[in-house]
């Protein structure tokens, strides 16, 4: 059932998180978004399947050092605090 074209970044985003907290129903979100079931639970998956590619990504660049952030400031292409929030 294809009720929509297309979804922005940012509100499959919204969609996938909304599902993961359950503080709605999957029909009030579905609804809300004009999707599918299918989809939604498409889009949640794709969203965790990240967020565990992410955190073992994090995972894997402690090892080895002594600090706590891991590297996730540094020079090395990745996202520090100031980026995140741009």
């Amino acid at each position: 059932m294809r009720k929509r074209e297309k979804l922005t970044p940012e509100e499959r985003f919204a969609l996938a998180l909304a599902l993961v907290k359950r503080e709605q129903s999957l029909g009030e979100i579905c609804l809300h978004y004009q999707v599918s079931h299918t989809t939604a639970y498409k889009l949640r998956n794709a969203f965790l399947d990240g967020a565990r590619k992410a955190l073992a990504a994090v995972g894997r660049s402690a090892e080895g050092r002594d600090d706590v952030a891991g590297g996730l400031d540094g020079d090395d292409g990745s996202v520090d605090g100031k980026q995140a929030l741009a």
